[in-house]
Protein backbone atom coordinates (compact mmCIF):
# COMPACT_ATOMS: atom_id res chain seq x y z
CA UNK A 1 0.00 0.00 0.00
CA UNK A 2 2.82 2.39 0.86
CA UNK A 3 4.59 1.58 -2.41
CA UNK A 4 1.38 2.47 -4.26
CA UNK A 5 1.32 5.92 -2.65
CA UNK A 6 5.01 6.51 -3.26
CA UNK A 7 4.60 5.55 -6.90
CA UNK A 8 1.60 7.91 -7.24
CA UNK A 9 3.51 10.76 -5.57
CA UNK A 10 6.45 10.21 -7.92
CA UNK A 11 4.15 10.31 -10.96
CA UNK A 12 2.26 13.35 -9.68
CA UNK A 13 5.20 15.53 -8.64
CA UNK A 14 7.98 14.46 -11.00
CA UNK A 15 5.89 13.67 -14.07
CA UNK A 16 8.46 11.19 -15.40
CA UNK A 17 8.76 9.81 -18.90
CA UNK A 18 8.33 6.07 -19.50
CA UNK A 19 12.03 5.26 -19.01
CA UNK A 20 12.25 7.06 -15.65
CA UNK A 21 8.99 5.48 -14.50
CA UNK A 22 10.15 1.96 -15.40
CA UNK A 23 13.51 2.56 -13.72
CA UNK A 24 11.82 3.97 -10.61
CA UNK A 25 9.51 0.96 -10.39
CA UNK A 26 12.38 -1.49 -10.79
CA UNK A 27 14.55 0.29 -8.25
CA UNK A 28 11.65 0.43 -5.78
CA UNK A 29 11.36 -3.35 -6.00
CA UNK A 30 15.14 -3.59 -5.61
CA UNK A 31 15.14 -1.52 -2.43
CA UNK A 32 12.24 -3.55 -1.06
CA UNK A 33 14.25 -6.73 -1.71
CA UNK A 34 17.18 -5.18 0.13
CA UNK A 35 15.12 -4.34 3.21
CA UNK A 36 13.55 -7.81 3.27
CA UNK A 37 16.93 -9.48 2.88
CA UNK A 38 18.56 -7.31 5.53
CA UNK A 39 15.73 -7.95 7.99
CA UNK A 40 15.98 -11.70 7.36
CA UNK A 41 19.73 -11.51 7.85
CA UNK A 42 19.56 -9.57 11.10
CA UNK A 43 16.65 -11.64 12.38
CA UNK A 44 18.64 -14.81 11.73
CA UNK A 45 21.24 -13.70 14.25
CA UNK A 46 19.00 -15.22 16.92
CA UNK A 47 19.93 -18.68 15.65
CA UNK A 48 23.57 -18.00 16.46
CA UNK A 49 23.50 -15.57 19.39
CA UNK A 50 20.38 -16.59 21.28
CA UNK A 51 18.24 -13.70 22.49
CA UNK A 52 19.61 -10.86 20.37
CA UNK A 53 16.57 -8.61 20.07
CA UNK A 54 18.50 -5.49 21.11
CA UNK A 55 21.29 -6.13 18.60
CA UNK A 56 18.81 -6.83 15.82
CA UNK A 57 17.00 -3.57 16.56
CA UNK A 58 20.30 -1.65 16.51
CA UNK A 59 21.22 -3.06 13.08
CA UNK A 60 17.80 -2.20 11.67
CA UNK A 61 17.96 1.32 13.10
CA UNK A 62 21.46 1.77 11.68
CA UNK A 63 20.18 0.77 8.26
CA UNK A 64 17.32 3.26 8.42
CA UNK A 65 19.45 6.04 9.88
CA UNK A 66 22.28 5.77 7.38
CA UNK A 67 19.78 5.51 4.53
CA UNK A 68 18.62 9.05 5.26
CA UNK A 69 22.08 10.60 4.76
CA UNK A 70 23.44 11.42 1.31
CA UNK A 71 26.25 9.05 0.35
CA UNK A 72 28.51 11.95 -0.60
CA UNK A 73 29.07 12.65 3.10
CA UNK A 74 31.08 9.46 3.54
CA UNK A 75 34.50 8.47 2.24
CA UNK A 76 36.92 5.57 2.53
CA UNK A 77 36.32 2.96 5.20
CA UNK A 78 32.93 4.36 6.23
CA UNK A 79 31.72 4.09 2.64
CA UNK A 80 32.92 0.48 2.53
CA UNK A 81 30.91 -0.24 5.68
CA UNK A 82 27.83 1.39 4.13
CA UNK A 83 27.98 -1.02 1.19
CA UNK A 84 28.79 -4.17 3.17
CA UNK A 85 27.84 -4.37 6.87
CA UNK A 86 25.06 -1.79 6.68
CA UNK A 87 24.06 -1.88 3.00
CA UNK A 88 22.38 1.52 3.02
CA UNK A 89 24.39 2.61 -0.03
CA UNK A 90 22.15 0.36 -2.11
CA UNK A 91 19.13 2.26 -0.77
CA UNK A 92 20.32 5.83 -1.26
CA UNK A 93 23.25 6.48 -3.53
CA UNK A 94 22.97 3.91 -6.33
CA UNK A 95 19.21 4.15 -7.05
CA UNK A 96 19.19 7.94 -6.84
CA UNK A 97 22.21 8.24 -9.12
CA UNK A 98 20.65 5.75 -11.54
CA UNK A 99 17.47 7.85 -11.72
CA UNK A 100 19.26 11.18 -11.84
CA UNK A 101 21.61 10.31 -14.70
CA UNK A 102 19.75 7.34 -16.25
CA UNK A 103 22.81 5.27 -15.50
CA UNK A 104 22.36 1.61 -16.31
CA UNK A 105 25.54 0.74 -14.40
CA UNK A 106 24.22 2.27 -11.16
CA UNK A 107 20.86 0.54 -11.64
CA UNK A 108 22.50 -2.84 -12.22
CA UNK A 109 24.78 -2.36 -9.20
CA UNK A 110 21.76 -1.49 -7.03
CA UNK A 111 19.86 -4.58 -8.20
CA UNK A 112 22.91 -6.86 -7.82
CA UNK A 113 23.60 -5.51 -4.33
CA UNK A 114 19.98 -5.94 -3.25
CA UNK A 115 19.81 -9.44 -4.68
CA UNK A 116 23.06 -10.35 -2.94
CA UNK A 117 21.78 -9.14 0.43
CA UNK A 118 18.54 -11.08 -0.10
CA UNK A 119 20.40 -14.27 -1.04
CA UNK A 120 22.86 -13.94 1.85
CA UNK A 121 19.96 -13.35 4.25
CA UNK A 122 18.13 -16.43 2.97
CA UNK A 123 21.32 -18.49 3.17
CA UNK A 124 22.06 -17.42 6.74
CA UNK A 125 18.45 -18.10 7.72
CA UNK A 126 18.41 -21.63 6.30
CA UNK A 127 21.85 -22.41 7.73
CA UNK A 128 20.70 -21.17 11.15
CA UNK A 129 17.47 -23.13 10.87
CA UNK A 130 19.39 -26.30 10.05
CA UNK A 131 21.72 -25.68 12.99
CA UNK A 132 18.77 -25.01 15.31
CA UNK A 133 16.87 -28.12 14.29
CA UNK A 134 19.94 -30.36 14.61
CA UNK A 135 20.61 -29.02 18.14
CA UNK A 136 16.99 -29.71 19.02
CA UNK A 137 17.36 -33.34 17.95
CA UNK A 138 20.53 -33.77 19.99
CA UNK A 139 18.84 -32.56 23.16
CA UNK A 140 16.05 -35.13 22.86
Amino acid sequence: MIAFWIWNLFVFFVKPDAVHLALFTGLTVSVAMLFVGFNILTGSLSFYLGNSEGLIQQWRNAMLTFSTYPATLFEGTVKLVLYTLIPSGFVTYLPIEALRSLSLIHAVLAVVGSTTVLLVGAGVFYQGLRRYSSENLMQM
